[in-house]
This record gives structure tokens, sequence and C-alpha cells, in this order.
């Protein structure tokens, strides 16, 4: 009788991580994350359509609608980005 191992997921990213993460993002340093530098973090996360995950995140996230994530917003676009659940094996 052969026993098969189940593979193990690999943890998912924290909160804490997601925010880093998103904030190494912001290429120009001026506090408000464009759709662009969204999309990089959707990218370095492993999304397969980091353009859609980067509207969709833009989308719930930019309360003030002016299409950037302000660091008062980051919260919503990080409550987005773990509901996803991406894990460092998806990168």
């Amino acid at each position: 009788m052969t026993i098969k191992s189940c593979p193990v997921q690999p943890p998912a990213w924290s909160k804490q991580q997601l925010r880093k993460l998103f904030l190494d993002c912001d290429g120009d340093g001026d506090g408000l994350l464009t759709k662009e530098e969204i999309k990089k973090a959707f990218r370095n996360l492993g999304a397969v359509i980091p353009g859609y995950r980067a509207w969709e995140g833009l989308k719930r996230a930019d309360a003030n609608k002016d299409g950037c994530v302000s660091h008062d917003e980051l919260d919503a676009l990080i409550d987005y980005a773990d509901k996803l659940q991406y894990t460092s094996g998806t990168n």
C-alpha cells in the first residue's frame, strides 16, 4: 500500500507583508498608489491577471475617487488582497 503525501500549502501573505509590498511599489514615493503601481504589486504577488486585480482593488479602495489609493485608503486595498489569499508559492 502506497501512501501519498499531500502537498503543503505555503502560508498566505500576512496583512503586514501586503502593506509592505504595496508601499514598496510606490515608485515615486508620493504616498499615492496609481493603478500601474497597484498592478505591479499584484504581479509581484503572482496574480494571473494583475491588471484586473489592480482595477478591482482600486475600485474597492479609492474612496475619494481620485484614481489613486492614499495611505488613508490603503487598508481597503490590503483587505481585498488578503481575501485573495496569495501565498509565497504563487510568485
